[in-house]
């Protein structure tokens, strides 16, 4: 497919594919637009997760192992991508669409085709929170999503968002940090944007879906999620 991203280490050898036009290619790209920073030597992938590092290790064929680390801030699982092949391959993917790094004052979204609710899905479990609320005069419990992300990328994902579901644009909400603004998504609307970022989905963190799955069932409002 003209999409395809071929990345070889050398004409002897296969080359590994990933296509961001598919859900699957997407998530990956997610991922590493989400938790990635350039070292010295080529690149840190890091989360709290070890299943972010195992699925990016085993979808691009990355030789490097996942160690974790432990700070004043808690443990932290990272992969140290070094290994020439493994950089260019990485390098490729991040030029190809436009990755600017983590503390850039200005991510934008991926710019070429791009599957889109693979890669929101991706960014939705990185960088969301779900829990319950009590809002209203009742205090009843609600579920809640917030999303955060700099300030650009998120005008495009409020937009995707919005096109997918059919909600209207979420006013973004500002934090602490100058350039990372909220999407607040409650009750129904948090139904919504679940709904459409599972609904069969073949590639998502299970402990994340599982999450959401208990925050609808505390709520006692909202039956199961579509399969």
């Amino acid at each position: 497919m003209k999409n395809d991203i071929f990345l070889c280490e050398n004409q002897n050898k296969p080359c590994k594919i990933l296509d961001p036009t598919t859900e699957a290619g997407a998530y990956i790209l997610g991922i590493l637009w989400g938790a990635l920073s350039v070292s010295d030597e080529g690149y840190w992938l890091r989360h709290r997760d070890r299943w972010y590092i195992d699925t990016v290790k085993l979808h691009l064929e990355i030789t490097a192992r996942g160690h974790e680390s432990y700070s004043k801030t808690g443990g932290q699982w990272r992969l140290k991508i070094t290994r020439s092949a493994d950089v260019a391959a990485v390098k490729t993917i991040l030029e190809r669409y436009g990755w600017t790094p983590r503390k850039a004052p200005k991510r934008p979204y991926p710019r070429g085709p791009l599957d889109d609710r693979g890669f929101v899905r991706a960014w939705v479990e990185l960088h969301g929170s779900a829990d319950i609320a009590r809002i209203g005069r009742k205090r009843g419990p609600v579920p809640r999503l917030r999303v955060y992300g700099n300030s650009v990328l998120m005008e495009d994902i409020n937009r995707i968002i919005a096109g997918g579901t059919g909600l209207p644009l979420r006013a973004m909400q500002k934090t602490a940090n100058e350039t990372t603004v909220a999407l607040y998504y409650y009750g129904k609307s948090f139904r919504a944007v679940v709904d459409w970022l599972y609904a069969g989905a073949e590639m998502f963190n299970p402990i994340i879906r599982a999450r959401v799955e208990e925050i609808l069932q505390r709520s006692k409002k909202y039956p199961p999620l579509k399969q």
